[in-house]
């Protein structure tokens, strides 16, 4: 006779014993199409994949020829199931389009560690070399993202615009929230950008967010960081996952911006020591991560997919092993990545695709 009691004990010592024997549900694997984590109604992500392969490979060839020290493209930037594969032909490079004009906003903190180092320090000194006008827009370390949209704010309506450039405003990890609540919350300044362009961003936020809100603010209390002012406090609760999900399930992005994301994850082998931590809590969950955030969460609603990044949270945008050497590879093992290269890659497929772009005054 069917026993339920005995089916459903049977069945939860299967559980068990399947559980003793397995250390997390998912391997790392890059044999797998993209997914992206996003609210119902939200605009459907385009895949440019491809083409920015494409730059990115060329640029990075360039470099290779004059000396630089790079790997192949493959090495940089994870191809994978779903996405095309290269016809073996590559087509010629756009043609570079300084009416680009780029604003860097930094993540979490960013304002905090300004001294010893700010995202794309070094890269961005490669574009201005190429006639780009591109700054940093440096916003509250210790803030919400509503707090740093008004500085946002206030910035962009300083700004003085040339009639024929372009703005486009480059977030890094919570650089990319913080300009998504500028767009929504000053709707008529948001007219005079172009584009927004992320990279690692918090867009979804992050399962580690809310883990660490308590033990953040009883850090705080015991140490003071004398550049670095508490603003509103919010910045952790900016990133909690609910509370991102949930603003951009009320908070649909303009039309008049175009946004493009570029995701970084990577093996647990390339993660620097002070993110490994985070790296294998959010393991339990996807090894695909960057030791900050999970891939899947971090694409812009709408925006089109440049690539992933074979790197982690920091190392894709941080030039710590050229601004602190000794720091980077003796105490949080830093891994290089061709920044340079990706900024470029960025700034060229921005410009090949300037007219479907909406110049602003």
């Amino acid at each position: 006779m069917f026993s339920p009691r005995l089916f459903f004990a049977a069945f939860a010592q299967v559980i068990v014993l399947l559980g003793c024997g397995v250390s997390n549900l998912q391997e790392y694997s890059i044999d797998t199409p993209s997914q992206i984590l996003s609210v119902v109604g939200a605009r459907p992500v385009t895949d440019g994949r491809a083409r920015f392969r494409e730059i990115f490979s060329q640029l990075l060839a360039q470099d290779r020829n004059h000396g630089g020290g790079w790997g192949n493209c493959n090495d940089y930037l994870l191809q994978l199931s779903d996405e095309s594969a290269h016809s073996g032909v590559n087509s010629p490079l756009p043609v570079h389009d300084t009416r680009i004009r780029l604003l860097i906003v930094p993540g979490l903190f960013g304002e905090c560690i300004a001294d010893i180092v700010i995202p794309f320090e070094v890269a961005k000194g490669r574009l201005r070399a190429l006639g780009y006008q591109i700054d940093e827009l440096m916003v509250s370390g210790r803030s919400s993202s509503g707090y740093n949209a008004n500085q946002i704010a206030e910035a962009v309506a300083d700004l003085k615009l040339d009639n024929n450039e372009a703005l486009v405003l480059l977030g890094h990890s919570k650089g990319a929230v913080d300009i998504l609540h500028f767009l929504v919350n000053y709707p008529e300044l948001a007219q005079r950008v172009t584009a927004v362009v992320s990279i690692a961003g918090a867009i979804n936020g992050s399962p580690l967010a809310g883990n660490v809100v308590d033990a953040y603010e009883k850090l705080m209390g015991y140490v003071a960081l004398s550049q670095c002012e508490p603003g509103d406090g919010g910045a952790l609760q900016s990133l909690k996952r609910s509370v991102r999900l949930s603003w951009l399930a009320a908070n649909p992005l303009p039309d008049s911006v175009q946004y493009f994301s570029v995701v970084t994850f990577t093996h647990q082998e390339n993660i620097n020591s002070i993110l490994v931590n985070g790296y294998k809590m959010l393991k339990v969950i996807d090894p695909r991560n960057d030791g900050l955030l999970l891939y899947s969460d971090q694409v812009i609603p709408g925006a089109t997919l440049l690539g992933y990044a074979n790197a982690d949270h920091w190392a894709v945008a941080l030039p710590l092993e050229v601004k602190q050497p000794w720091l980077a590879e003796e105490i949080i093992k830093h891994k290089n990545f061709p920044r340079g290269v990706l900024l470029e890659s960025v700034a060229l497929y921005l410009a090949e695709t300037m007219e479907t772009i909406d110049h602003k005054k």
